[in-house]
């Protein structure tokens, strides 16, 4: 990054300038006394001896010792953003990274922060296990327990003024926040979930919103609390009068940190993951924490690495904006990219979850899975960048980021007080932490030569040639992706402006969003769907999936042949007749590539026009 003077110029004097617990001069003496205690080192036989360790399989990592520190972490307790106990949890950190050497800053920001302070919920007089969900106001609430339903299956009707007892959903957990904004506008006077695990209580953010937008929101009016499936489904039979008392804390102005680690060299590499939690919090992310503290033995001799812990992930952003999460590493973005050393970064590699087997590694951009599949195998499972996670504040900034993650396989237990230890299989923590060694190296020693840049064009053409079976492209265009260069500056503008976060139905539908490359072209898949149809291949239950699109925080529909929602006519229509109707719409609903074409080609043009190369 930006030179100085300084040994330890660039990227980590940037944070010595800010609130910090180690002044710029202890930051530096410490880094200097990490030089001098491995004066003499052999750079080269330890990279070496690390190498092939890796190429042969063998284990570098110590398990026990990833399950040792995990533990030590989570003996803090749930640690809440911009709470005392993620302060304590923080201070750990800069501790242990001390202890390794490493000069340590402390990098505040404001945040917004809610607290459980007690939770009491009395059912027919009998006290039963609740948690409040975040942020619910403090109250006091009793009425008549009213069934609304589970999952998607809602009904509002006879609720107001009653305590509405409703079911989550595997299918997407965070669909509680739109179950309580219907039963709140319905008027419900509280909101209890039952969890689909029996014995697990589980904490979600809730909120009046109904999409995820990065603006402010409104305040959630009603008190929410979690039980268990088990007591849930206890509360089915019969009518139950129930009790609550909810005391919470919320502060729109609290405080977090990201606590910066480094070497003493210029970071062009993060490896990061999140330190606050909600509950345990074993896997979500004490186990990404633990590697944090583990790694820099592991790659000493590569002092372009810089190590981060954000705070504020799990909730934080203010004004009750739906976009809630990863509020930490989006103002560590803000905070480099105003100081213009956001553009210095190679790469960022972060780890969330990493608990069960087979790993999933969500990657910015083609360029980026493709060399991450290259160098780690077929024992992962490989996607693009997923908005779950703290990379995807990087991703949405044009920088090559990933997650190395289990969270599809960790559904049942996430934000749970199962969460633990013992629910974490260790093999793929372990296994975690070794990928991003080897990611690790491959970036510092290689630098952007290790991305895989001509992905981007094989992508792009690849959409191209199945829209043309529908309609064909323009030559222009043609040409232009025939032309397409790609190097960091083009693959910048691209993760910024052709990749989003896209998730289908409406909004008040449960459904996970998905990272997907160029989507004004998703409404290929819907197209390809009804020939299916039409040609006997499919039957109405793949096209009942076919539903609206839009990209999460922009507020902007996409293209899309949203039949999904006339399957209950087609299905009377009978088949010659829903046959009929399908060509006719598919005829007019391929009409939406000349706007992805345009919308393309007005993209490509600009690239191939833009200056200057980062090498």
């Amino acid at each position: 990054m930006s030179s100085s003077s300084s040994a330890f110029s660039g990227f980590p004097l940037t944070y010595s300038r800010r609130t910090s617990i180690a002044s710029s001069t202890s930051s530096r003496a410490l880094a200097s006394g990490f030089l001098a205690r491995f004066t003499g080192w052999d750079f080269a036989q330890e990279i070496s001896r690390f190498r092939s360790a890796l190429a042969a399989g063998d284990r570098v990592l110590d398990a026990a010792e990833l399950r040792r520190l995990t533990s030590r972490l989570v003996e803090v307790g749930e640690a809440p953003p911009g709470t005392r106990a993620e302060s304590e949890l923080a201070a750990v950190l800069v501790e242990e990274f001390e202890r390794a050497g490493l000069a340590v800053e402390v990098q505040k920001f404001s945040c917004a922060s809610w607290q459980e302070e007690s939770v009491v919920f009395k059912v027919d007089g009998k006290a039963v296990r609740a948690v409040a969900m975040p942020p619910s106001p403090p109250g006091y609430v009793e009425g008549e327990i009213v069934h609304a339903g589970s999952g998607r299956e809602i009904s509002a009707e006879g609720i107001e003024g009653k305590v509405a007892l409703v079911g989550m959903t595997p299918e997407d957990p965070d669909f509680v926040a739109a179950q309580y904004a219907r039963l709140a506008a319905a008027g419900a006077s509280a909101v209890v979930f039952y969890d689909f695990a029996s014995k697990l209580v589980r904490r979600i953010v809730v909120g009046i919103f109904a999409s995820y937008s990065n603006g402010p929101g409104l305040p959630p009016p009603i008190p929410a609390l979690a039980i268990s499936g088990e007591d849930g489904c206890q509360l089915l039979r019969g009518r139950h009068y129930a009790q609550i008392e909810v005391r919470t804390r919320y502060a729109e102005s609290a405080t977090s940190a990201n606590v910066v680690a480094y070497g003493g060299g210029e970071a062009s590499v993060l490896l990061t993951a999140h330190y606050d939690r909600w509950f345990t919090g074993a896997a979500d992310d004490a186990v990404g924490v633990a590697l944090l503290q583990l790694l820099p033995k592991l790659l000493r001799g590569l002092r372009k690495i810089a190590y981060v812990a954000f705070g504020a992930e799990e909730f934080g952003a203010p004004s009750y904006s739906a976009w809630y999460w990863a509020w930490g590493s989006r103002k560590f973005v803000e905070q480099l990219e105003s100081s213009g050393e956001l553009e210095e970064l190679v790469a960022v590699l972060n780890i969330d979850v990493a608990a069960r087997r087979p790993l999933t590694v969500s990657a910015s951009g083609p360029e980026l899975r493709e060399a991450a599949r290259e160098l780690l195998g077929g024992s992962f499972t490989y996607e693009l960048d997923s908005p779950y996670f703290d990379s995807f504040s990087f991703s949405s900034a044009g920088i090559p980021a990933l997650t190395t993650h289990s969270l599809w396989r960790y559904v049942d237990l996430y934000h749970t007080d199962g969460d633990v230890p013992e629910a974490v299989d260790w093999e793929a923590a372990t296994q975690a932490g070794e990928a991003v060694i080897r990611l690790a190296r491959e970036l510092v020693e290689r630098g952007r030569r290790a991305l895989r840049y001509e992905a981007w064009r094989e992508e792009l053409k690849a959409i191209l040639a199945r829209a043309a079976e529908y309609l064909p492209p323009s030559a222009e265009l043609i040409r232009l992706v025939e032309e397409l260069s790609v190097e960091e500056s083009v693959a910048r503008e691209l993760r910024r402006k052709a990749l989003a976060a896209v998730c289908e139905g409406d909004p008040l539908e449960p459904g996970l969003p998905s990272c997907r490359a160029f989507p004004q072209f998703l409404v290929i898949e819907d197209l390809e769907a009804i020939d299916r149809f039409i040609e006997g291949g499919a039957g109405l239950t793949e096209l009942a999936k076919l539903k609206r699109r839009w990209i999460m925080g922009r507020v902007r529909e996409l293209p899309a042949a949203a039949v999904g929602y006339l399957v209950p006519l087609l299905s009377r229509a009978g088949p010659e007749g829903a046959r009929e109707y399908l060509k006719r719409a598919r005829d007019a609903l391929a009409l939406w590539l000349d706007r992805a074409y345009a919308e393309t080609l007005e993209l490509l043009r600009k690239l191939a026009g833009r200056a200057p190369r980062l090498d």
